[in-house]
């Protein structure tokens, strides 16, 4: 694990692979880096790509200070770009779920020349309507310490392992709150989607809540494509890798051809 200090806060991360072009992969709120090991991501991107696995700040091994600005969308996004010129990236490849999705939206608009394609699960590139009717709830939960309880109720159909579980119980719930605050407040992209150039691919499925939305994203961007799954399943607090690497290769195989 290597660690790069951006805004003065400590960011860790992991490398993997040793051939072709970068993939940074961004995991969602309070899940570990860890998850994309423990779900087969990493096994079967690293065949194709170097890869870099960002522990967010707030959460897993990285400084979990108490202050929101910290946890903003754009304070992410630098988080993202010195982890980036630390390991002599100079574009990369982007996979995020929720959180990381939310990071990628926002960087493919001010960054568009260091993302050479998105690619998102778990989130939708507009401000989040519905998380926010739940904000005040989830944050008193988190707020009052009671981790624990946080994730039976919010995050129980995640299937997390024991070790995840450790590693979030010790974490600290009051960054946590912070960072799910700023991620919820996100204002997202509204009409400046038309206006990407980012080569995008977003997940869905008809029985996730965001469905409409990400479809709508889909349709409205001019170098997006979606992709409507059957279902969403949850392993190690991820959307299952068995749903996503196939279409995900076959897109940025098709990428790098061009």
């Amino acid at each position: 694990m290597s660690i790069v200090v951006s805004n003065k806060q400590k960011i860790h991360y992991e490398l993997a692979g040793d051939k072709g072009p970068w993939m940074l992969l961004h995991p969602p709120h309070m899940i570990p880096m860890n998850a994309w090991k423990e779900d087969g991501y990493v096994k079967q991107l690293e065949q194709d790509f170097r890869l870099v696995l960002i522990e967010p700040l707030g959460q897993g091994y990285s400084d979990a200070p108490k202050d929101y600005s910290h946890y903003t969308i754009s304070s992410r996004i630098r988080h993202v770009l010195d982890v980036m010129r630390e390991v002599q990236a100079d574009y990369t490849y982007f996979l995020g779920m929720g959180l990381g999705a939310q990071v990628g939206f926002q960087m493919s608009k001010e960054f568009p020349r260091r993302i050479r394609s998105l690619i998102t699960a778990g989130a939708q590139p507009y401000q989040e309507l519905e998380e926010a009717k739940f904000l005040k709830e989830k944050l008193d939960k988190l707020r009052s310490g009671n981790i624990s309880a946080y994730l039976q109720q919010w995050h129980s159909l995640d299937h997390l392992t024991e070790g995840q579980e450790k590693v979030i119980l010790q974490g600290d719930a009051e960054a946590y709150a912070l960072g799910l605050e700023a991620s919820i407040n996100w204002e997202g992209l509204g009409d400046d989607l038309q206006s990407l150039g980012t080569a995008t691919l977003l997940f869905t499925a008809k029985a996730e809540s965001r469905f409409l939305s990400v479809r709508d994203a889909g349709k409205r961007m001019r170098y997006g494509r979606y992709v409507i799954l059957p279902k969403v399943l949850y392993s190690h607090g991820l959307w299952s890798s068995e749903l996503i690497i196939k279409p995900l290769l076959e897109f940025t195989h098709r990428d790098r051809s061009n």
